[in-house]
């Protein structure tokens, strides 16, 4: 391929309304639009990385880091005065402003195409993003997943507190409740930052937290990924999540459901779910009829005879069948008749001191 075509886009004039941004490119050197059409998707089927169209070219990665800064601001020189284009800016702006000033890269394509003001697609509304100067890309680095933000808003602060915040989490060793965080975390920043308006805002926490690479925001916690409690991974902890939202015993056939609406990603069984209550028994207690409970509720489980026992030996006393009925339920859903039964089936254990009033055999 040629590399040495010279142009002058000064010259040139172009309307994003009649032309499609990928024709746009033609104007381009063939260089920068190669770069460009291969960064962006646009007559690709996938995005190519840059290192990757470097060594199809046999160009080091810096070089094509180079070729598509300039072919970035070619291309803006080539739509710069046109109004759908700043319509476009001016929309994401408002956008931006009214997150807290930073949204992630797809959240704030994804809010303009909602808005459904403009026929672009999601690759070039991101191109026409990425080549704007009042908006500011932010790249994927070590720290923080791409994203846009305006200003006062600007980088250097934005790893900062990225480094507070993973510094904060790795001596807590726990999560914590969001907004309690961000009240800790305002305070360390706010006030040395003044002229950044968007750090009085709780917003832009929400939005800043979940930028935060190895980081997850879930039901008002935030913390690290490998905090179950903040990004329940395995079903035993979306089940364990879910029955303590719920905050009672739940049969296991109304929890695929409630599993969905918190986890809309990935279909579930109510075999799989069965099998997980069974199976950690450490963690859920059958409480009968298929209702499940939380052992850290004080739960114990097990027969009806051996909750019995356990009954008499706590209370210490003869009791009514009245009364061990009321105390059986709170662990195990069975009928008085269950109870009954066992009292009576098992006379090694259990002996009549009167009518209706049972003890342990002694």
């Amino acid at each position: 391929m040629n590399f040495n075509v010279k142009l002058d886009d000064k010259k040139l004039q172009v309307s994003v309304e009649s032309t499609n941004l990928k024709d746009i490119l033609i104007y381009c050197k063939p260089k920068e639009r190669l770069v460009l059409m291969k960064k962006f998707w646009l007559g690709w089927q996938k995005w190519v990385p840059l290192q990757r169209i470097g060594q199809e070219y046999n160009l080091t990665r810096e070089r094509i880091r180079q070729i598509e800064t300039q072919a970035l601001m070619r291309f803006r020189r080539l739509i710069v005065w046109n109004e759908t284009y700043m319509s476009v800016l001016s929309e994401a702006k408002k956008i931006l402003d009214a997150h807290g000033g930073i949204l992630g890269e797809d959240v704030l394509v994804a809010k303009l195409i909602n808005r459904n003001l403009f026929k672009f697609t999601k690759d070039e509304l991101k191109l026409i993003l990425i080549s704007d100067f009042d908006v500011t890309y932010l790249k994927r680095n070590k720290l923080l997943h791409k994203a846009f933000y305006i200003e006062p808003l600007f980088e250097d602060l934005l790893t900062k507190m990225a480094l507070y915040v993973n510094d904060y989490f790795e001596k807590r060793k726990k999560s914590e409740d969001m907004y309690e965080f961000i009240a800790k975390v305002k305070e360390e920043f706010s006030k040395e930052y003044k002229d950044v308006s968007y750090l009085k805002n709780d917003l832009f926490y929400v939005n800043f937290f979940s930028l935060i690479r190895n980081f997850s925001v879930f039901d008002g916690k935030v913390g690290f990924d490998e905090f179950a409690d903040v990004n329940p991974k395995t079903m035993k902890l979306k089940i364990y999540y879910i029955i303590k939202r719920i905050n009672k015993p739940v049969h296991y056939q109304e929890l695929p459901a409630k599993i969905m609406d918190y986890f809309p990603n990935k279909s579930c069984k109510i075999n799989t779910i069965h099998n997980e209550l069974v199976k950690n028994n450490d963690m859920f207690v059958n409480l009968g009829l298929g209702r499940y409970g939380l052992k850290e509720w004080g739960y114990e489980g097990w027969v009806v005879k051996d909750i019995l026992v356990r009954i008499f030996e706590k209370n210490d006393r003869p009791m009514t069948v009245k009364e061990l009925c009321k105390e059986v339920l709170k662990e195990k859903m069975v009928s008085p008749n269950t109870v009954m039964l066992n009292l009576q089936k098992y006379k090694d254990t259990f002996e009549r001191v009167d009518k209706w009033v049972y003890q342990m055999k002694k």
